[in-house]
C-alpha cells in the first residue's frame, strides 16, 4: 500500500475457531479488483496447510501457470479422511506446473510456534512479488517489538533463503 498499489481482501469468517479451513483473498495490483479473484485467474496460490489447496485450485490458470506454495505441513483432523497422497499429487500435477513444496516444519520447530509459517512463507514468496524484503522488513519493525520482532525478521529471511 505504501507503494500505491491497490490492495484488496477477503476471507472466510469464524471456521478456523472450530478447527475449520479460512480461505483469503489478497488481491493487488495497478488497477482496483474485485476481492475476489475469477475462477481460473489466479497466479499465485498458497496454502498453510498441505490439504487445503485442494479447496482452492479452481483458482489456479487454465495453462497451469499458476504458482503453487504449499507448506508441508499436515494436520489430521480426528475422524476426517486426508487425501491420500497419489489423488493430492495427481490434483496438483493436473492444475499446475509450478509447484512448490516448502519444508516448514523444520523451520517452525526452531521458533516453537507454529504460527510463523506464515512469515516462513511470505518470505518465500517475495521472489515473485514485485516487492522487496527490506520493505517487509520495515513493515514488521513498525508492527512488533522485542523477542517477537526478531523471531519474525528471521523466519522472514529462513523462508527468503528456502
Amino acid at each position: 500500500m505504501k507503494r500505491g498499489f491497490n490492495v484488496t481482501t477477503s476471507e472466510t469468517h469464524g471456521l478456523s475457531q472450530r478447527g475449520g479451513k479460512v480461505v483469503c483473498f489478497l488481491r493487488f495490483g495497478n488497477k482496483r479488483n474485485a476481492p475476489i479473484p475469477l475462477i481460473g485467474s489466479a497466479d499465485l496460490i498458497i496454502a498453510t496447510e498441505k490439504s487445503t489447496i485442494l479447496d482452492v485450485l479452481k483458482y489456479s490458470k487454465p495453462d497451469k501457470s499458476s504458482k503453487l506454495i504449499i507448506a508441508a505441513y499436515e494436520r489430521r483432523a480426528f475422524n476426517v479422511d486426508y487425501p491420500l497422497e497419489e489423488y493430492f499429487l495427481k490434483m496438483l500435477n493436473e492444475n499446475s506446473d509450478n509447484i512448490h513444496f516448502l519444508p516448514v516444519m523444520r523451520i517452525v520447530e526452531k521458533y516453537e510456534n507454529l504460527k510463523i509459517i506464515n512469515i516462513i512463507i511470505l518470505g518465500y514468496i517475495l521472489r515473485y512479488l514485485p516487492l522487496n524484503k527490506e520493505e517487509f522488513e520495515d513493515s514488521l519493525k513498525n508492527n512488533f517489538s522485542g523477542e517477537s520482532l526478531e523471531s519474525n525478521l528471521n523466519a522472514l529471511k529462513d523462508g527468503y533463503d528456502l
